[in-house]
């Protein structure tokens, strides 16, 4: 009897066996849906909001189309008549940017309003105003602006940037190729991007977000779901599709009190600096945090703290330094002629240097 079991057990496997290793047939036509048939709707992706009406209802008021206008002098004919006057003409481009208090200050980007010899701004609801150049930063692409005769205006509030997680949702309000007051939606891609081929931009710590960021966009305002500014969009990587660029709301707060005085001073220790390779962090027993010291501009800050090429910076102030680009941002805003106790770590062995802040040349 426990023969014909196993018997007939082994027989049943070879069955399955046999079957799994047949090619399955297509389906039949009677086996296919019918043509009425609707598959279920997928679910919605949880956290996802059912609309972003209200959030952009509340914030698009406040967000502006700035257009401007820059002389241009063209360059003489080679064959002109001596003494003949180059002529002059004017060039036309347009940006986006977002009111931050009701008296009309403006926030954009520099290379928005760069080289303009007439700003004007229109608001959403169609009215117009002249714009000054309040101050501006080529090195973080920041312009403010102010309105003239402008007051009662809608006013967005700014966020804490550094709450925000990555895929967080985001709405980026602008104009871009002048299609005013458009609204694109998308998700935190990423933060701290840096290293990114724009221009002068010297300080970088971009949110990277796949909402849709198009020519005249920048300086347009990315906002959270409570309508309050996230970041200042900037820039879109033209090679590769539902990847952009915006300057954290965080940062520019440290500098818009810069700004308003008209520029950016920034201070600087003197130093040309670069990452901690991972080789030499594991033979001083460091981690690979910190930024290595490779030269030191003579007569400069760190000249006269004697600081030494090989040097390892580890914290400035109450500041840890993680990388190089960081100590440049931190460097650069204790402010110019402020002393600070810079920590390194030189050999095997911590040391702590006071350094008098320079002025970072121009």
């Amino acid at each position: 009897m426990r023969s014909l079991v196993l018997l007939m057990f082994s027989l049943g496997l070879a069955a399955c066996q046999s079957a799994a290793e047949e090619p399955q047939s297509a389906p039949l036509a009677s086996d296919a849906p019918a043509p009425n048939a609707s598959a279920p709707p997928a679910p919605p992706v949880a956290g996802a909001p059912p609309t972003f009406a209200d959030v952009v209802e509340g914030a698009r008021p406040a967000v502006v189309n700035i257009f401007t206008r820059t002389k241009i002098r063209t360059r003489p004919h080679p064959f002109a008549f001596p003494g003949m006057v180059p002529e002059e003409r004017s060039r036309e481009s347009l940006g986006s940017g977002f009111l931050i208090d009701p008296s009309g200050r403006v926030l954009t980007n520099h290379h928005v309003i760069a080289g303009a010899s007439e700003i004007e701004v229109r608001l959403f609801d169609e009215r117009r105003f002249k714009a000054r150049v309040v101050g501006d930063d080529p090195k973080t692409d920041l312009a403010l602006l102010e309105l003239e005769e402008a007051k009662d205006l809608p006013a967005l509030k700014l966020a804490d940037s550094d709450q925000l997680r990555v895929g967080d949702w985001v709405v980026a309000i602008g104009n871009p190729l002048g299609l005013t007051s458009t609204v694109t939606a998308g998700i935190v891609s990423a933060t701290g991007r840096k290293q990114i081929p724009l221009g002068d931009m010297r300080y970088q710590d971009f949110i990277q977000t796949d909402a849709s960021i198009n020519p005249g966009n920048s300086g347009g305002a990315l906002i959270n779901l409570k309508g309050e500014v996230v970041g200042i969009n900037t820039a879109v990587n033209a090679g590769a599709q539902g990847i952009g660029f915006a300057i954290p709301i965080n940062m520019v707060k440290e500098l818009l009190p810069k700004l308003e005085k008209g520029r950016v001073e920034r201070s600087w220790l003197g130093i040309y600096v670069e990452e901690v390779p991972e080789r030499l962090a594991k033979e001083l027993g460091v981690e690979k945090e910190g930024a290595l010291v490779t030269r030191i501009v003579r007569g400069g800050p760190a000249d006269a703290a004697q600081l030494r090429p090989g040097d390892i910076i580890l914290s400035i102030q109450d500041s840890e330094i993680t990388d190089a680009d960081q100590l440049a941002w931190v460097a650069g805003n204790i402010g110019v002629g402020e002393d600070v106790k810079v920590k390194i770590r030189r050999g095997n062995q911590d040391a702590e240097v006071a350094v008098r802040m320079g002025a970072l040349p121009d």
